[in-house]
């Protein structure tokens, strides 16, 4: 908040809960689900380079929650409420022994944990694709589980095993826009689950390799790639991918530095819903496409990266990465540009490389780290770079702001370059650089850590926001220490006052963040347990764009139930004989600003009125553009239009100023005109029993609804109709445009009385119900008379009632077939005498 501003205008209105209470300083929202807790606020203030804690409290007042400062504080200095919250962290409550590996996250909030497990005994759900371990005989032989928490983690989306007989391990997974869940990793499995018209449905193999302590791949491993449904009941794809040598498999004799490294790679999307992946391989035979920017293997181990269509039925492209020694392929992303941004470590002293890199040589060392751009149809090296010192230095995350400024976070053992201006713990292991997009030059740098001339962290996510700050997180202990005796412990990092953790017994995960270009530290924290020690097993995790990290980790080894889960969770405690898989969802900032919201609604008939509904994140004002020149500052304000047309409404939502950072969002609203309702008929004077023919004559109409005035309607443009009594009838017809829109016309129709006369030639009274009488069609007739004679004149029948004719029956007797004599007469109503006689037949 910035100087000299009104916290009272910090607002927080909560919609949708049954309940919101403060229960000992902490807001408690209350849903018909669950219970969701945001945890005590903190606040400080920066005094002359110093950090100076404020009090802060949560304020509730009709569902409204303000902070209140109990002490005061400087209102000459800006003030800063951190909003860092432990979400959820839930063991998977796995019965079998369950170790953690990858993480990620959807657009709901939902968090994807994904590990393995050595037998039966995974809390799977009902309908889960597959609901049973695949594992075969021997020690150590897993298969993939993935498990999708719903966004407070109190319940389990699905669950479910995914793999083979023999070794599966995920690395990476990704969630699309339709909320299918990506998995990549390596497989040892013959029989591992493909899906019909994959891009490759056999198993390639390799040689027998063992990862970390005991996981072994005793056919050798290929890389798979699965995608999921949103459910978790089948999938849309799954292909194996590689050759003949071991793929998918870091090998930890070559550049393997951490615990978990076997496992460094990562799978990605682009705009088009493609897959890329980027890892290493040992095999000289990839399915390399043709025009690759590297078509040939180097030696000992390539980088292997490539894309795949989205259902995973055909390989766009595929391409090593490396030279002629070790070299692995770690990350991949998407750039702003519609490039493809690759980092990773190699031993080569070949690397290619391009002119205008940072660094064209091999920097010394056992390892530099890399970072290589390449176009996005995988055909050409745009820019590549080694990053480095003369010692070990490796690259193991990278990210890429909207101005395509890459950057990137690993390891160093040398004197790693620090910029001026940054935040640095000095001596310390772990780096962040900001190159330009031309991998030219550092924009940044500056290391991290303890101090120590040991890694503290294994890197396993990393974001830069919205805002251009920077986020990590890594564990780092005595798991990788056992593994490699020159890896260090988390102790001594730095964190800060407001952080979640500020102990550690060594062996923990680190989350930290840093202002825009690392100027300052915001935030640091320790997360694990006091007993066991908190690591993953291989593969990476996911902070999204809001700065929440959703991690994977392997937790409570030992059957330990120290893991710090929150309450209501899928599973507090640890069920296995030895671990779980552990995951959290911390939240690090507050969102940065995103205008968002919803018109209702978005077409109609003028006049109009629009309601709009404001879902933007992390703002403090509005600005709204009608786009009829109206405008507007409310925040959920009210609109009505009076004329037709399309109207783009634009909302700016403002953010901090201290990051400066507005949003704007558009959308479109349709207004639409009503037809003009219109018709004529023919004849002008229509008389009872005369057909009327109406016709439209509308504008703007695409149907039409005619009511006639005596009960009868019809559909047709222009219907005929016929009116069997005489008198005035209001005549109707509504008309509707393609839009919707109505309008309707009515008229008086005088249907004037006629007299007639009419008589049939023949009759057939055998009883069937048709044409069983002789009976004049007459209509409007007084005085009648109705005669019917024999042929020798003999009278038959007699009546003066209109509606009677005769049956053929005379006294009694049916009459025979035979020619008869009628005589009908009566008075018009129109003044005129009617009068007919002639012959009829009488059939049976």
């Amino acid at each position: 908040m910035a100087p000299q501003a009104d916290p009272q205008q910090i607002r927080i209105q909560y919609t949708g809960l049954d309940n919101i209470a403060l229960n000992n300083g902490d807001l408690e929202l209350h849903t018909s689900v669950n219970t969701i807790m945001e945890l005590h606020p903190l606040a400080w203030q920066m005094i002359d380079g110093e950090k100076i804690d404020v009090a802060c409290v949560y304020h509730l007042e009709d569902n409204v929650v303000s902070f209140l400062f109990p002490a005061g504080y400087n209102p000459n200095y800006a003030l800063t409420i951190d909003p860092a919250t432990l979400i959820f962290a839930s063991y998977s409550g796995s019965t079998s022994d369950n170790w953690g590996y990858s993480a990620t996250y959807d657009a709901e909030g939902n968090l994807y944990g994904a590990g393995i497990t050595f037998a039966d005994g995974y809390p799977v759900t009902d309908g889960a694709f597959q609901e049973s371990w695949g594992g075969g005989g021997g020690i150590y032989v897993a298969d993939v589980t993935i498990s999708k928490f719903t966004p407070d983690g109190s319940s389990l989306i699905y669950s479910t095993y995914l793999g083979g007989s023999s070794e599966d391990l995920p690395y990476s997974l990704i969630v699309d826009p339709d909320n299918n869940l990506i998995v990549f990793g390596a497989t040892g499995s013959a029989n591992f689950p493909v899906t019909p018209g994959c891009f490759d449905n056999t198993f390639n193999g390799g040689s027998l390799i063992t990862v970390d302590y005991v996981l072994t791949f005793n056919a050798g491993s290929d890389a798979f790639i699965s995608k999921f449904n949103a459910d978790g009941t089948a999938l849309l794809g799954s292909t194996y991918i590689g050759g003949t040598s071991n793929d998918a498999l870091n090998d930890i004799s070559v550049i393997a530095y951490n615990y978990g490294d076997h496992a460094r790679s990562e799978v990605n999307i682009d705009a088009d819903g493609n897959i890329m992946f980027a890892t290493s391989t040992k095999s000289a035979d990839i399915p390399v496409t043709p025009g690759a920017f590297q078509t040939g293997f180097g030696g000992v181990q390539d980088g292997f990266v490539g894309k795949l269509n989205g259902d995973l039925s055909g390989l766009l492209w595929c391409s090593y990465l490396g030279g002629s020694a070790a070299d692995g392929a770690f990350s991949i992303k998407p750039t702003e540009s519609n490039d493809i941004l690759i980092c990773g470590g190699t031993a080569s002293s070949d690397l290619p490389t391009t002119g205008d890199a940072l660094h064209t040589t091999f920097q010394g060392g056992t390892t530099d780290g890399y970072v290589t751009i390449v176009n996005n149809s995988g055909t050409i090296v745009k820019h590549s770079t080694y990053i480095g010192t003369n010692q070990y230095d490796q690259t193991f995350l990278s990210e890429v702001d909207a101005d395509n400024n890459v950057y990137i976070t690993g390891q160093t053992l040398g004197a790693y370059p620090v910029t001026a201006g940054v935040y640095s713990n000095p001596g310390s292991t772990q780096y962040i650089t900001k190159l330009d997009s031309s991998l030219s030059n550092i924009l940044f740098s500056t290391v991290f850590g303890n101090g120590d001339d040991a890694v503290n962290i294994s890197p396993t996510a990393f974001l830069v926001d919205y805002c251009h700050n920077i986020y990590v997180a890594g564990w780092g202990g005595a798991v990788n220490a056992s593994f490699n005796p020159a890896a260090g412990y988390v102790t001594g990092m730095p964190t800060t006052p407001d952080a979640y953790q500020t102990t550690t017994d060594g062996s923990d995960f680190y989350l930290i963040v840093f202002s825009e270009n690392a100027a300052s530290l915001e935030y640091a924290t320790f997360f694990g347990g006091p007993i066991s020690d908190e690591h993953v097993d291989g593969g990476t995790s996911r902070f999204d764009k809001q700065g929440v990290v959703y991690e994977a980790v392997c937790a409570g080894c030992g059957s330990n139930d120290d893991f710090p889960t929150t309450p209501g969770v899928v599973s507090n405690t640890n069920n296995s004989a030895n671990c779980n898989l552990g995951v959290f969802k911390f939240s690090l900032t507050p969102p940065p600003t995103t205008a968002a919201f919803t018109a209702d609604p978005l077409e109609g008939c003028t006049p109009l009125d629009v309601n709009f509904t404001n879902n933007s994140i992390n703002a403090i004002g509005y600005a709204w553009d009608f786009g009829d020149g109206a405008t507007d500052t409310e925040t959920n304000p009210e609109h009505s239009y009076s004329e037709p047309g399309s109207y783009t409404i634009t909302l700016i939502a403002f953010s901090d100023p201290d990051c400066g950072s507005n949003d704007t969002t558009s959308s479109t609203v349709t207004i639409y005109g009503y037809p003009e309702a219109a018709f004529t008929y023919t004849p002008e004077n229509p008389s009872v029993f005369a057909s009327v023919v109406f016709s439209d004559a509308s504008s703007d109409a695409s149907s039409w609804l005619w009511e006639f005035g005596d009960g009868s309607t019809s559909t047709l443009q222009d219907p005929e109709h016929f009116y069997a009594s005489a008198g005035a009838f209001y005549v109707c017809l509504t008309v509707t445009n393609a839009a919707g829109c109505t309008d309707k016309v009515c008229d008086s129709l005088l249907i004037e009385e006629i007299s007639l006369l009419e008589t049939p030639n023949a009759f057939s009274p055998n009883g069937d119900g048709i044409n069983d009488e002789f009976i004049p069609i007459n209509y409007g007739l007084d005085a009648y008379e109705f005669r019917v004679y024999n042929r020798w004149g003999e009278l038959l029948f007699l009546t003066n009632d209109p509606a009677k004719g005769w049956n053929g029956i005379w006294k009694g007797v049916e009459q025979e077939l035979d020619v008869y004599v009628y005589v009908v007469s009566g008075n018009g109503v129109d003044g005129v005498h009617y009068s007919k006689q002639g012959n009829f037949t009488l059939v049976r």
